[in-house]
């Protein structure tokens, strides 16, 4: 346009549209491949984060001794945080290498001192925005905590909404809530005031210097050494180069709440990685778990009690000294066997230690000394397959997600059951499902998005799954049948709150009936029922021929047991030290 050259101005204008035709479709597919990435990288993180976190009863660990805060907002937003910000930074310092090599060797050649000035500018500038904003690392490290300990407060009302009601503690729901938020509130506020400091400094830099090109090169110009348009092309090249060196300054914001997404992430995984190497809990983890074959044994046996008759032993404890993670000793020198149709009651004043033996038999705790030994088939192989998902990461092994009672053939109802977020043919068949108890309308095509989440294994596929009917039965057989009738297996609510607790007791009846295991630890699982419901569930699992050992205080109970496990307290100490088994008088009708 300056030469007033019309062919060569239209030649310019073709070459700049062909650019923008051709340039779209780049720029989409670039973005569009950018998100791709950075989804198939999270979903991957998210899967190899999950199996640690929930392999070897990590999660349990963590939850139970409060290791660590919020592990589900580390996997869920700290992870896609990380993923996608690493993504655009790494992009973003290449970008930046390739645009510094290309307009250093422009503004270089325009005047030399100017690109000295701007290389010693920017360095500047950067050694003092990390100075200014040193404290924003910690600040946003304390604001990702505090804002999910909020959202957890929220999330705590929503799952027991029906308490909270019943208790009348809205009023007191509010101020703890409104605590939290004011926590994060405070910190929040103390975040804005550092960026409000560095963004002072950033403007700054970032305006204060523009006006140094055009000001350096116009001498030469007005000279007549340079043309005009070169003024425009070093101020141009300028600006690239100061992008280019003045990056940290620029994001160092976001720079800054990315590194505190890296501390989080990093003490998580260093959790994860203290667990696997079997490191997470205390020296007072000295419970030996041991597996072996199925015998014909009444080697073992407790008290003085004498063996009736030979049956294949299920589970024995070997002077056992249980003790609480702060190394108080809740029982002393336990030793008793568990054989085939040999059941047992946990009798025991509150706070006795009872529930936490129960941990013990299912391998859940392991705060103490002493040996439990399980009777399982092909018990040396359970063991090894055990030892091999504790050392196998990130590989997913062939038992990846079996706990140690599901392997050795036991199954746990607490007092309150758990009911999983899905439909009530899940409920039913927790936590044994596979993928064809998992409705959706387009399994296909969800599989296809994330490829690193589906895996046919995962999901227990080898099992063989109840057909409906069966199903049906099951729900019949404990009394639930009418349910039916309101929701179908098919049917999504949520199950803790629509089903009372009674009603939930007798579904965690039916999960251990079609489960059919050797040994089933009751946490005073029928204590909502009432006493003609209890009866008749405990001679189901009986008739189903499935041992049972129970912890309650009903004194009916004991009808339906063969021992009782009385543990007393010591009161001088309040240490566990007095227990015996007593055979009850059903066992000593049947011996008559």
């Amino acid at each position: 346009m300056q030469d007033k050259d019309q062919e060569q101005f239209t030649k310019q204008l073709l070459y700049y549209l062909g650019g923008f035709v051709g340039g779209i479709p780049f720029f989409v597919l670039r973005d569009y491949a950018r998100e791709t990435l950075s989804l198939r990288w999270r979903s991957w993180m998210t899967r190899y984060y999950m199996d640690r976190y929930l392999k070897d009863q990590t999660f349990y660990k963590i939850q139970s001794q409060s290791i660590i805060d919020n592990p589900d907002q580390r996997i869920v937003d700290d992870l896609s945080s990380f993923t996608g910000t690493a993504l655009s930074f790494s992009l973003a310092l290449f970008n930046a290498a390739i645009d510094l090599i290309s307009f250093s060797n422009i503004l270089y050649g325009i005047y030399p001192p100017l690109f000295v000035v701007l290389l010693v500018y920017s360095i500047g500038g950067t050694a003092i925005s990390v100075f200014l904003g040193r404290g924003l690392v910690t600040l946003n490290f304390l604001q990702e905590k505090k804002e999910a300990d909020f959202r957890y407060g929220l999330v705590r009302v929503r799952e027991n909404a029906e308490s909270i009601a019943f208790y009348g503690g809205e009023e007191s729901e509010m101020q703890l809530l409104l605590q939290r938020f004011k926590s994060a509130f405070e910190n929040l506020t103390q975040l804005l005031i550092s960026s409000r400091n560095l963004e002072f400094f950033t403007n700054g830099y970032r305006y204060g210097i523009q006006i140094l090109p055009a000001a350096v090169v116009a001498p030469m110009y007005f000279s007549g050494k340079i043309e005009f348009g070169v003024i425009n092309q070093s101020v141009s090249a300028f600006n690239h180069i100061l992008g280019d060196f003045s990056l940290i300054v620029y994001q160092f914001q976001a720079i800054s709440a990315f590194s505190a997404v890296i501390n989080r992430l990093g003490e998580f995984d260093d959790i994860l990685d203290r667990s696997n190497s079997k490191s997470l809990s205390d020296s007072l983890e000295d419970i030996d778990i041991i597996y072996k074959d199925f015998i014909s044994s009444s080697s073992l046996e407790s008290n003085g009690s004498i063996p009736e008759e030979k049956h294949e032993t299920l589970l024995e404890v070997e002077n056992l000294i249980l003790k609480t993670p702060s190394d108080s000793t809740l029982i002393t020198g336990l030793s008793l066997a568990i054989k085939a149709k040999d059941n047992l009651l946990i009798t025991g004043p509150s706070g006795s230690g009872k529930t936490s033996l129960l941990r013990v038999m299912a391998g859940l705790w392991k705060f103490g000394t002493g040996k439990i030994i399980y009777y399982v088939k092909g018990g040396e192989d359970a063991e090894k397959s055990i030892s091999s998902d504790v050392n196998t990461t990130p590989e997913i092994s062939e038992n990846r997600g079996k706990s140690i009672s599901r392997k050795s053939g036991i199954f746990f109802l607490p007092q309150k059951p758990y009911m999983v977020l899905g439909t009530l043919r899940q409920q039913l068949l927790y936590p044994t499902w596979g993928d064809d108890v998992v409705p959706t309308s387009d399994s296909n095509k969800q599989k296809n998005v994330l490829p690193f989440l589906s895996n046919s294994d995962d999901m227990n596929s080898e099992l063989v799954k109840p057909k409906t009917d069966e199903l049906k039965k099951i729900l019949e057989d404990v009394r639930l049948g009418y349910i039916l009738a309101r929701f179908g297996l098919d049917s999504t609510h949520e199950w803790s709150s629509v089903l009372s607790l009674g009603e939930q007791q007798r579904l965690a009846f039916a999960r251990l009936l079609l489960s059919k295991p050797q040994l089933a630890l009751l946490d005073e699982s029928t204590s909502a029922l009432d006493e003609a419901n209890e009866a008749y569930l405990y001679e189901k699992i009986e008739a189903a021929g499935i041992t049972y050992i129970s912890v309650g205080h009903r004194s009916t109970l004991s009808e339906f047991h063969d021992r009782i496990l009385r543990i007393s307290t010591n009161d001088s100490d309040n240490e566990q030290t007095n227990w015996h088994v007593e055979p009850t008088r059903r066992e000593s009708s049947i011996k008559v």
